[in-house]
């Protein structure tokens, strides 16, 4: 832990250091804003944690409370969150009192071609309830689900620095680090992972850019070697009318042997819908060749919205082992009245171990009741059903039902 915190304290020394050095610009209106919001929920799930065999129906009482802090102006920002739940319910293995705190940090310094942007998180998760697979965007990473009882915590920083803004050409340097750790479960082991990367950008026209990136990260789990990977990626993009056009191809030299892909893309935006696709092929570390694609929808209705994400990917978990993963994610949204509105979600994900071929499969179906109530209360109340299949443990479901009353404050002095 002490090396863990040595490491912590450098990175914010020197990000400190270099936002004093950095040059300030002459103030623009943004100035200071706080926002506070607060919320009590009640619900009741059978078998929360989706566990093999079924867990007893539970009931949880909780009230979340949130606070913002921001400051912008025009030589940067500064932006300051916290948030948890006071949380009690009758199960004996869960966590009562204050619970799933969530702080963040960032500090922003801005030059006249350059920035540099300092952040900072701690945050934790209860691991009775489910948490779905997520792909990271900028890494490509995916966030495992954790099942089963015991505290997820992680804590870590970041730092960029961005140089050529505006420019011709320009890039960005980048070091990150997050330190996971596990309390109240055997299942889970204690680990830390740490990155550091670059990109170069060119324009060879004002429509035309080529973007060439390296990224190298180190994963540490306790009782386990370290594992390394480095990933070379190149880029191009060319705005066309109402979108642009992309094509990239890249290679990551992991422990297990090599990957490489390569893809294409377009996407359209119009008044009201917006349309992105893309589409490639990756030959995992096995040497099996594996199509890949990614298709965004968003479109308004007359009355609501419509979201439609599809992808299928070839990436590395948060484990650092190759995952085969294909998500679909449905959402709709609709107007009943001027005070009232309803929305639907279809999420399902399959995710593939490659070194193992065990999968895993979660579908999640809610549907939830939103009623403006007077003074900027907002009523909500809604139904869920989930689905988890695990090769070697079997299928679980999950039913619930919840009522929550929230509202949001905002005040600039």
């Amino acid at each position: 832990m002490a090396r863990r915190m040595r490491i912590t304290g450098a990175a914010s020394g020197l990000g400190l250091a270099a936002l004093v050095a950095l040059p300030l610009g002459a103030q623009e209106d943004g100035g200071l804003r706080l926002t506070f919001g607060i919320s009590a929920r009640v619900e009741t799930a059978s078998n929360p944690g989706l566990t093999v065999p079924a867990e007893a129906t539970s009931s949880r009482l909780s009230t979340r409370l949130s606070f913002g802090l921001t400051d912008a102006t025009r030589s940067g920002a500064m932006s300051l969150s916290a948030a948890g739940n006071l949380s009690t319910d009758n199960d004996d293995t869960s966590a009562d009192g204050l619970i799933d705190p969530d702080l963040r940090f960032s500090l922003k310094r801005i030059g006249a071609t350059s920035s540099l942007e300092l952040s900072a998180f701690l945050r934790e998760n209860d691991l009775d309830r489910l948490r779905s697979l997520i792909l990271d965007p900028d890494t490509g990473a995916v966030t495992g689900d954790l099942v089963g009882d015991g505290t997820q915590r992680q804590t870590g920083g970041a730092l960029t620095y961005a140089f050529g803004e505006g420019g011709t050409w320009g890039g960005t340097l980048s070091a990150g680090l997050t330190d996971t750790t596990y309390t109240g479960t055997t299942t889970e082991v204690d680990n830390r992972r740490t990155e550091l990367g670059g990109t170069l950008r060119f324009a060879l026209d004002p429509a035309t850019t080529v973007t060439a990136g390296l990224r190298w990260s180190r994963y540490d789990e306790d009782g386990f070697p370290s594992r390394d990977t480095l990933r070379p990626e190149l880029s191009l993009r060319r705005d066309r009318p109402a979108g642009f056009a992309s094509a990239s191809v890249f290679a990551e030299d992991t422990e297990d042997g090599t990957r490489v892909g390569l893809s294409f893309g377009r996407s359209w935006d119009r008044p009201g819908t917006s349309f992105a696709f893309s589409f490639g092929a990756t030959r995992g570390v096995t040497g099996n060749l594996s199509p890949t694609g990614r298709v965004d929808w968003q479109k308004d209705l007359p009355r609501g919205s419509l979201n439609v994400n599809l992808l299928h990917e070839i990436t590395s978990g948060d484990d650092d082992e190759e995952t085969i993963l294909t998500t679909v994610n449905l959402g709709l949204s609709h107007v009943v009245s001027p005070l009232a509105s309803v929305s639907f979600g279809l999420n399902a994900s399959d995710s593939q171990d490659t070194a193992t071929d065990e999968t895993t499969q979660n579908v999640s179906l809610s549907a939830t009741y939103s009623h403006s109530l007077p003074f900027d209360w907002i009523l909500d109340a809604g139904v869920s059903h989930r689905i988890r299949n695990e090769d070697n443990t079997g299928e679980a479901t999950s039913d619930s039902v919840f009522l929550e009353l929230r509202r949001a404050f905002e005040w600039r002095p």
